[in-house]
């Protein structure tokens, strides 16, 4: 779909980007937990595995220079971690956090579990800018669900995190959320989109939008890593860009839109894949508003440029504009139209929301001090 592999036949589906596979596997074949909770979990300790053997795997590739080793030290003792607090999880530990090498989970009673679920809104933890929790904001904000930020604003809020045993891998973004502290971003997403029913009616469902999903996290990643790209380099990037958004992953988008005909990208209806793709469509329209003009269903077009591509049926119906009268034509509605006029989401994208204007000198200064880059 995205020009790239792996690529697995099964199931009637050809499934591309690993983890959609993987998720999908798993679920087939009943190893993903029995409910949404284990399955939060499992996503968190099989993405932390991922950092790390992304890691390794690319280390034969990096320069000298960039042959980094210090992921083990934040990873390894997180799993492990993991795997102490599961061999003892049947000890008494007076509801208090345990710290296992940053295992960041809370034992808790029933009544105090319960009480935490009811306690309301998630908590999300993280810089004031984007970054990866921005997918965040957006998921709960089109979910209607009211969020408690709390900002990270010097390298010692971070440390304090890290060393009260919040974060299992040593990173953000961490949520709070239904009594768990919760890690890495896309267990989060998985999370938050499973619990609010927007993540498919079965599972090969939730493989399609796994997969559109990881298709909106590639091509977001180059445009939220494009301040930190050199200066010497950055022209290149762009142009990297570009190319990817032109002619790789909105033709695949504009191209499963086009193929069944219906408003969503899966089953007829709004999921966590349609959020995260309009989400990127913004943050396209930041860097160069034209590179969106040849995919109509993706954005709303002008007249001319519609009559150009020949999309639209003409409307059986006429409007008179001046002289001549001409036919009006019927288009179909834009996904970001659509999606953006979601009263939750139209709000959150009103000045004022929790969402975060894109990164400026000041904002990346900040980030760069915090996270001791």
């Amino acid at each position: 779909m995205f020009q790239q592999m792996p690529m697995v036949e099964i199931d009637g589906m050809k499934l591309v980007q690993t983890r959609a596979i993987l998720n999908y596997i798993a679920t087939k074949y009943d190893l993903y937990g029995k409910d949404m909770k284990e399955r939060a979990l499992i996503h968190v300790y099989s993405e932390g595995v991922t950092d790390l053997g992304e890691m390794i795997m690319l280390l034969p590739v990096n320069p000298p220079d960039q042959k980094d080793i210090r992921g083990p030290r934040k990873i390894v003792p997180g799993i492990a971690g993991a795997l102490t607090f599961t061999s003892r999880s049947s000890v008494n530990c007076n509801n208090k956090l345990i710290n296992t090498c940053g295992l960041g989970i809370e034992v808790l009673s029933q009544r105090n579990q319960e009480t935490a679920i009811m306690a309301g809104k998630p908590k999300l933890h993280y810089f004031n800018g984007r970054g990866r929790m921005e997918a965040i904001r957006w998921l709960l904000a089109a979910a209607g669900v009211e969020f408690e930020e709390i900002f990270i604003k010097t390298p010692e809020d971070l440390d304090k995190l890290r060393n009260e045993g919040s974060l299992m891998f040593q990173q953000v973004p961490m949520v709070e959320i239904d009594g768990m502290k919760l890690v890495q971003t896309r267990a989060i997403l998985n999370y938050i989109a499973t619990k609010y029913n927007l993540y498919g009616k079965d599972m090969k469902e939730r493989a399609l939008i796994d997969m559109y999903a990881e298709g909106v996290v590639d091509l977001g990643e180059m445009i939220m890593h494009l301040p930190l790209c050199p200066p010497d380099q950055k022209d290149a990037k762009m142009t990297q860009i570009k190319e990817s958004v032109t002619n790789r992953y909105l033709p695949a988008f504009e191209k499963v839109l086009k193929g069944h005909g219906q408003d969503y990208l899966v089953g007829g209806k709004l999921s966590r894949a349609d959020i995260h793709l309009v989400e990127l469509l913004y943050y396209v329209e930041e860097l160069d508003p034209s590179l969106l003009a040849n995919f109509p269903l993706l954005k709303p077009l002008g007249a001319a440029h519609i009559s150009h591509l020949g999309i639209c049926s003409l409307d059986p119906g006429t409007v008179m504009l001046g002289s001549p009268t001409l036919s009006r034509p019927h288009c179909p509605q834009a996904l970001k139209t659509r999606v953006s006029n979601l009263p939750a989401v139209k709000k959150f994208l009103q000045p004022g929301s929790p969402r975060k204007p894109p990164m400026d000198e000041k904002n990346l200064e900040e980030a760069k001090k915090i996270f001791r880059m």
